[in-house]
């Protein structure tokens, strides 16, 4: 635990990765859209909040690309690599998904920064209450971790041929899903159940693949080698 624990640590010094970079990109596309929308009367609805997820996914995959060769270097075992690297993950999701429930707040608040530009707090996405927001946006922030977490394992593991095996394989199924519910006659009710939701709900749901992506790579990560 103790080692795990130094894992953690190794991670928290990295505060430019973890911390700076995804909040300069966050509060660079806020700033550009706030001029934007300081400068016209019709009301702005932004997907600018996406981009501190999709930075978040390729972190998830130079987390791994980084630190675990210098980790083993270290004589560190895979599991408290593992237990350390997985701890950093839930830590950033949490302090980045508090951050954004006090700016969607502030925003609710400051009537859209008084320009009606709506960057934080979105319709559908924000309409539960605070502990549900807070839920959504861990959640969704994890998922992105954690699922360029569980790629970059894919490569660490098995290599470039086991990504293009892997890439392909992906393709397939989701492929393969795709006609099989057009064959069915899935789509309306699909649809249907999608549209009965709300975010919470459906945030609910992302439960089981980010499971699925935490074993997934920690079974990878205990045969990978440096």
């Amino acid at each position: 635990m103790n080692r795990a624990a130094g894992v953690l640590q190794m991670h928290l010094r990295d505060k430019w990765m973890w911390f700076y970079i995804p909040s300069i990109i966050l509060m660079s596309s806020f700033l550009v859209n706030l001029i934007i929308g300081s400068l016209t009367e019709e009301p702005i609805y932004t997907g600018g909040l996406f981009s501190i997820l999709i930075y978040m996914l390729v972190a998830g995959i130079l987390t791994l690309t980084q630190t675990f060769p210098f980790a083993l270097g270290l004589s560190v075992r895979r599991k408290d690599f593992y237990i350390g690297t997985a701890s950093m993950i839930v830590l950033a999701s949490a302090a980045t998904a508090i951050l954004l429930l006090i700016l969607s707040l502030i925003e609710k608040w400051t009537d859209a920064w008084s320009t009606e530009l709506h960057f934080f707090n979105l319709p559908y996405l924000s309409d539960g209450s605070a502990p549900q927001n807070l839920f959504i946006f861990f959640i969704l922030l994890l998922h992105a971790y954690y699922l360029g977490f569980a790629i970059s394992s894919v490569h660490r593991r098995f290599g470039r041929l086991g990504m293009y095996v892997f890439s392909i394989g992906s393709f397939l199924i989701f492929t393969i899903a795709g006609y099989s519910i057009t064959f069915l006659g899935w789509w309306d009710n699909i649809w249907i159940w999608v549209a009965d939701q709300n975010a919470f709900g459906l945030a609910l749901w992302l439960i089981p693949p980010v499971a699925v992506y935490a074993l997934t790579s920690y079974l990878l990560l205990r045969k990978a080698t440096a």
